[in-house]
């Protein structure tokens, strides 16, 4: 599988499975406070904790590497995870989208380029009838990203001060059908 686009501003991007050899690049990624609140996860402060957590990447087949490919750095991870129904159970033909970039890489058109990538590859490859992603509403970047990819704002809800993920904070979801030219 060849996943490679350019930016608008003319720079080679590749998507492609993680390997174990992956982890410096991806502890820069998961040790940074602001990316591990916005994907809801708890940052790490040792490479063996990020070990851990990309060796859980390789077994997501949907999940891939996004690389520069002019120096082979990783600088992001986007992906499709399995999505589930009201009933709990796993959605036929249809996926979630999940992504992160390192903060070094922000504001360059990296992540839209990559989502629009992937979401070629999810209809087109994979036949999906319905991707789905969500962020935080303060995580407006993210939210214009979607926008920008012909995602579409269907629901939001406001989380409980309890919450493990978004605590008080209001999470907004959207999703994206397939254009006639994406089947």
């Amino acid at each position: 599988m060849q996943l490679v686009t350019t930016t608008a501003q003319k720079e080679a991007l590749q998507l492609r499975p993680f390997t174990p050899a992956d982890v410096t690049d991806y502890f820069e990624l998961v040790q940074n406070n602001d990316i591990a609140a916005s994907a809801g996860f708890t940052p790490v402060n040792e490479l063996m904790a990020a070990q851990y957590l990309l060796s859980r990447q390789l077994n997501q087949p949907q999940v891939f590497a996004l690389v520069l490919v002019a120096t082979g750095k990783v600088i992001g991870s986007v992906g499709l995870y399995e999505r589930m129904n009201h009933r709990g159970e796993p959605a036929p033909q249809q996926m979630d989208l999940g992504y992160m970039l390192n903060e070094a890489y922000w504001r360059r058109g990296y992540m839209s380029a990559a989502v629009q990538l992937i979401k070629r590859y999810a209809f087109q490859t994979l036949t999906l009838r319905r991707l789905t992603a969500s962020c935080l509403a303060p995580n407006v970047a993210s939210r214009l990203i979607l926008e920008h990819a012909g995602f579409q704002q269907y629901d939001q809800v406001t989380h409980p001060q309890y919450a493990q993920f978004g605590a008080g904070q209001t999470e907004l979801f959207f999703e994206c059908l397939p254009n006639k030219g994406d089947d």
